[in-house]
């Protein structure tokens, strides 16, 4: 996060990310560094303006901002998909003990 995407293209996050009780798949997100224009050289956020006047510094800190909440959506969609696949175990363990 300290690097503010300045030595990295991207960033590929791979989890595994909960659908039901049952069923959890693999999935995966690229999370590419904000840039202050566009490849035409148009300004991505003309019609804003920034405290301070710099938007390459508003643009690390909000690039930041968005890496730590992906990381921590990731980090809690794979919690669950865990916590699911455990009851999901437990209770299957419960069942054949019972037999």
């Amino acid at each position: 996060l300290e690097a503010g995407g300045k030595d990295y293209d991207a960033i590929l996050i791979v989890y595994n990310s909960f659908v039901n009780a049952a069923v959890y798949k693999q999935a995966y997100k690229v999370i590419t560094p904000l840039k202050a224009e566009t490849i035409e050289g148009d300004d991505v956020l003309g019609n804003y303006e920034f405290e301070p006047d710099d938007k390459a510094e508003g643009l690390e800190d909000l690039y930041e901002y968005l890496l730590a909440s992906q990381l921590y959506h990731s980090f809690m969609d794979g919690a669950c998909s865990e916590q699911s696949s455990r009851m999901t175990a437990m209770e299957n363990a419960s069942k054949n003990a019972g037999e």
